[in-house]
């Protein structure tokens, strides 16, 4: 004979749970079905005599009543949850179930119990004992339950006696979610039985119910493992709507669920801290290990995961609906004016947050709606996109948050986004004399553009020993080509480039024309005699920036993105190292995108341009000019060079011994490389708390043997230390002329690594290139992205 000891495992089930009163502690034995049988019509008996009565009112000794019923049920509900269907008959019902769905045994205990509700005292208590027992008998019952209408009708009226007005408590709470929860576990094996559980209109005109849902959403954005379960027990939920059209409807038209997902987005959101608390100088994006100490914000993602989940497992109607919720319930009227704040702080922490939600996000319908809302929502006449791309331009921090934005948003690989940003710019190829416009599609079969790249190398910072380790020739770019130990390891001077592209891969060609082909069709139709207006995606809505009766001035002819960039890229040498890696990073991650026009505009060399227009490298050979002027004005360059290149070499090999895995990865990966190694740049920007590292980076290159002088440019990170100078003036000029120096010389050491970056890029496009076709395939131009219209 097998022993009950259920009472142990309810105890266990979490705080608040308690056994019910008159309840004896001794569990039933479990012995052969005739004496189960025997033993549960005994204590059945004994109800019935109860119940037969009159009302709890007028009953005498109804207190004592009412202990007895509730101890006779919890042990038929113990013996009914050990009942199994008889060998001879495997799908019938077992004996004691047989005879508890006969009698409409739980529906008869439950409504004279629920009697008891009028009289006002010790509801909540029954209520959560009721709880208890249904969730146990649920979740231990050895045969489906929820086949047989009665055992449904009993829990839809104590599902029902939940939603009435009852005081409050953890304790019903936890045992109202946990039952909700384990029936919906019980409808995910049999998702026919879920359309039994939406109850018809009470009245005509009146809404369906669905108490199974309606009961959880409240407990939606609640903290800690109740919220957790009711998430978990809703996302079932949503997932069984997907295929019972009902089900789907009701929820979308007759239930409050995408509106509270959406206004709950909101409310959390004001609860985020308005100033981040900044690790390190290096820091310019929220990592997971950042977000989990903070409690607001991990219940914020924690909610914004969830709604991620819901629109890739519900119904279409719930998905479309939850996704105008979020864009005009929280995206317009929160995220809109958090990103216009004032106040740098919170600036800051608006972008950082930003570009968090959107590197979390996985659900192409949501990120479309994130993408919608950046680039055609207006806020003082001005797009979201607009007010990001300017603020590139402003101070170091905030310049490193946006551009880290930029990085997460090309890491997308969506159409759209480069098509405002770029390429609506460049498709009317005003940028290029009218007799370059052929030359557009050319490719650098030769190498003469890596030619040029490298021959940029400043000569006060080519090598004149021997090379120096590994690290030091790592990709400094993100997004960039990465080159491997093979590649010649110096830079050997215009005549001679040898940038190894072995490790790029190409992508397959786009099997579908892109919208930008329409674009270059019509340019072509068009006539070149007549200026062609700057195109406008058709998944976009018409705006000013788009309007096709807007032509670009001259002087933004490649777009503000591109405008912005060229001109911190000629200011590297006033950026902090942390500033120049992110934007070193977003230009050669711009430069590996195999579209024609981007290519030919950043790396085509003998590209001719129009006078107004900047080029690529026009803006680096301004970067040589002064790095060498500075070189030349700096009597200890040299010593300043090679210790600030040893520096961040020690740092470098601190964090590739943790291993590579860390960071945010990009969602997606990059469309002309396979597999590459993290980059030093990377490595350098992946730890939060740099000040450690930098401690730990200038003790291995102050250690005897390696160089009898210390670094030189401060024990500090690269964005705070400084280096050893002569006094001059007073305290703050001495304080400013450390920074220039220090600056420029860590720019004098990333300068020459993004040239062999783009040299290695330009080379790759040259072996790898998908558009090396024939004009009349000029249709498929552009890679589609999976996201479709932003605008439907």
């Amino acid at each position: 004979m097998e022993r009950m000891n259920w009472l142990s495992r309810l105890a266990s089930r979490g705080p608040g749970h308690r056994v019910p009163q008159g309840a004896s502690l001794q569990t039933p034995v479990m012995a052969d079905p005739e004496t189960c049988l025997m033993v549960f019509k005994n204590h059945w008996s004994q109800v019935v005599r109860i119940l037969e009565r009159q009302g709890p009112r007028v009953a005498p000794g109804g207190a004592d009543d009412l202990s007895a019923v509730r101890n006779h049920t919890y042990q038929m509900l113990t013996l009914l949850a050990e009942d199994r269907a008889v060998p001879s008959a495997p799908t019938a019902p077992g004996p004691l179930l047989e005879f508890a769905v006969r009698e409409d045994l739980l529906t008869r205990v439950l409504a004279w119990q629920l009697q008891w509700d009028e009289l006002g005292d010790g509801v909540e208590e029954r209520r959560a004992e009721q709880l208890k027992l249904f969730e146990m008998l649920v979740s231990e019952a050895r045969q489906p339950l929820l086949r047989h209408g009665p055992v449904r009708e009993a829990l839809l009226t104590l599902l029902d006696a939940c939603g009435r007005p009852v005081p409050s408590s953890p304790a019903l709470d936890e045992g109202l979610v946990l039952l909700l929860s384990q029936l919906c576990v019980c409808l995910a094996r049999e998702p026919s039985l879920l359309e039994f559980f939406l109850q018809p209109p009470p009245e005509p005109g009146a809404a369906p119910r669905l108490l199974l849902f309606s009961l959880l959403v409240p407990f939606v954005h609640r903290e800690g493992t109740l919220g957790q379960q009711a998430r978990d027990a809703l996302l079932l939920l949503m997932a069984l709507s997907a295929g019972s059209p009902t089900v789907g409807r009701y929820i979308a038209d007759h239930s409050y669920f995408c509106p509270v997902l959406a206004t709950g987005l909101s409310a959390l959101y004001s609860s985020l801290p308005r100033k981040i608390e900044v690790p390190g100088d290096d820091w310019h994006c929220l990592r997971r290990e950042d977000w989990l100490g903070v409690p607001a914000l991990a219940l914020f993602m924690s909610s914004l995961e969830f709604c991620n989940a819901v629109i890739q497992v519900a119904h279409p109607l719930v998905q479309k609906q939850l996704v105008d919720y979020i864009h005009n319930g929280f995206l317009v009227p929160v995220m809109g004016p958090a990103l216009h704040k004032t106040s740098v702080e919170e600036m800051i922490a608006s972008t950082a947050y930003l570009e968090l939600f959107l590197r979390s996000i996985s659900e192409p319908a949501l990120l479309r709606t994130f993408l919608r809302f950046l680039l055609l929502h207006r806020h003082d006449t001005h797009t979201i996109l607009d007010t990001l791309v300017a603020r590139i331009g402003s101070n170091s921090r905030l310049c490193m948050v946006s551009l880290s934005l930029f990085r997460t948003l090309l890491n997308l690989s969506c159409e759209d986004v480069l098509l405002q940003l770029v390429l609506r710019y460049l498709v009317p190829c005003n940028h290029v004399m009218l007799s370059q416009k052929p030359a557009v599609r050319d490719v650098d079969l030769y190498g003469r553009a890596a030619d040029k790249f490298l021959s940029l190398i400043p000569r006060c910072c080519r090598h004149r020993a021997p090379s120096p380790p590994r690290p030091e020739h790592a990709s400094w770019a993100r997004g960039g080509l990465s080159r491997e130990s093979g590649r010649r390891e110096d830079t050997t001077g215009p005549g001679s480039p040898s940038v190894d592209s072995s490790s790029v891969v190409t992508v397959s060609r786009p099997s579908t024309p892109s919208r930008l082909a329409l674009f270059l069709r019509q340019q072509s139709l068009g006539g070149s005699e007549s200026p062609v207006p700057a195109p406008r995606s058709p998944g976009l809505a018409a705006s000013p920036a788009s309007s096709p009766s807007r032509r670009p001035s001259p002087a933004e002819e490649p777009g503000p993105f591109m405008a912005v960039l060229f001109a911190k890229l000629e200011n590297m040498l006033q950026n902090s190292v942390y500033v120049n890696f992110l934007l070193t990073g977003l230009v050669a991650q711009l430069a590996c995108h195999p579209q024609p026009l981007l290519r030919s505009f950043l790396l085509n060399t003998n590209m001719v341009f129009q006078p107004s227009v900047k080029s690529l490298l026009q803006v680096l050979g301004s970067v040589k000019n002064k790095i060498e002027s500075f070189a030349a004005s700096q009597e200890d360059f040299p010593a300043l060079l090679s210790k600030a290149k040893k520096y961040l070499i020690a740092r470098g090999k601190l964090d590739w011994a943790e291993g590579p895995a860390a960071g945010p990865a990009p969602r997606r990966s990059d469309p002309l490389v396979k597999s590459r190694r993290p980059s030093l740049g990377e490595l350098l920007l992946r730890h939060a708390h740099s000040p450690t590292r930098a401690r730990q980076a200038a003790q291995l290159v102050h250690q005897p043997g390696r160089d009898g002088t210390g670094l030189g440019l401060g024990g500090g990170s690269p964005g705070a230390s400084t280096p050893a100078l002569p006094p001059r003036g007073g305290a703050t000029e001495r304080q400013g002329e450390a920074l220039r120096v220090k600056n420029a010389v860590y720019c004098a050491v990333i300068f020459p690594e993004f040239l062999k970056e783009l040299a290695a890029i330009s080379q790759a496009h040259a072996v790898t290139s998908p558009f090396l076709l024939d004009t009349s395939e000029e249709g498929n131009t552009l890679p589609v992205s999976d996201f479709g219209p932003l605008n439907p």
